[in-house]
């Protein structure tokens, strides 16, 4: 782990939900990070999440504690051994050479036919100045016949051969004829309510958990990507402090160079001034 979290930490706690490894929690006085989930993100960016959104710029490099890529993707595979990283994986030893770009959007003549809009309107700046976009995968929903098309299959009492019969022939009262011997069978309400609550209880269910699937996703997505923008600013903001550091400290040398011929003040320590 060559991540650690300074002592100017100010408890702010953006880092701690970025972690994909829950590596980071709050300490006593500071957030810290455990250095045997530490995995510098790699497996997952090709940046370390933490430094990306801290305010303060205090996820910094341990010194005393570096380590390889190999050393931390295989820390990763240890700890999410669910997840199939491959040979392409995100890593900030190598940026931009990791994951494969998202497919691209759903064409417009497949979303004016009322399929789902799947794209997301953010874009990530790579390293190098490509925009990336992020593609939602589509859902295609299982669509339900209509409920009185359902043929139940009926075996004949008499000859045991069975016959299909629409779900409407299944009122109370009517009477149900075998095709192969003839024998007629009286539909009681016993037999009708069955039937019927059961198909009514089942498209009752299909549409309330289909109505809360779609209602979680789009929860999710919209989280996600208020999750990404923030990231994003704070990572702007922190490319923006170290744009003005590199200027200042380019301003010092300049300022403070020991030309050739520089004139220096001279003067005694006893002076009286």
């Amino acid at each position: 782990m060559a991540t650690m979290i300074a002592n100017d930490c100010i408890n702010c706690g953006a880092c701690e939900p970025e972690c994909p490894n829950n590596a980071i929690s709050q300490g006593d006085p500071i957030f810290v990070i455990d250095p045997k989930l530490c995995t510098e993100c790699v497996g997952f960016h090709d940046y370390e999440a933490c430094a990306a959104v801290c305010p303060v710029d205090v996820c910094v490099t341990d010194p005393n504690n570096i380590e390889t890529e190999e050393t931390l993707i295989a820390r990763a595979r240890q700890i999410h051994p669910e997840t199939n990283f491959g040979d392409s994986f995100e890593s900030r030893f190598r940026k931009g050479q990791g994951k494969a770009a998202a497919p691209a959007p759903a064409s417009t003549a497949a979303q004016s036919a009322g399929a789902p809009a799947v794209a997301s309107s953010a874009a990530a700046a790579s390293p190098g100045g490509a925009v990336s976009e992020f593609v939602e995968a589509d859902v295609n929903y299982v669509e339900l016949p209509p409920i009185d098309s359902w043929n139940i299959p009926m075996r004949c009492y008499k000859c045991n051969n069975v016959h299909e019969q629409n779900v409407k022939n299944f009122t109370i009262g009517n009477v149900i004829f075998c095709p192969h011997c003839h024998k007629s069978t009286f539909v009681r309400d016993n037999l009708n309510y069955h039937i019927r609550t059961l198909l009514q209880d089942s498209y009752d269910k299909w549409d309330k958990v289909q109505t809360e699937f779609a209602a979680r996703r789009e929860r999710e997505r919209v989280e996600f990507m208020e999750r990404r923008a923030n990231e994003a600013a704070a990572f702007e903001k922190r490319q923006e402090r170290d744009l003005e550091k590199i200027r200042q400290e380019l301003d010092a040398i300049g300022d403070h160079y020991d030309a050739a011929g520089k004139p220096y003040k001279k003067g005694s320590s006893f002076s009286w001034g």
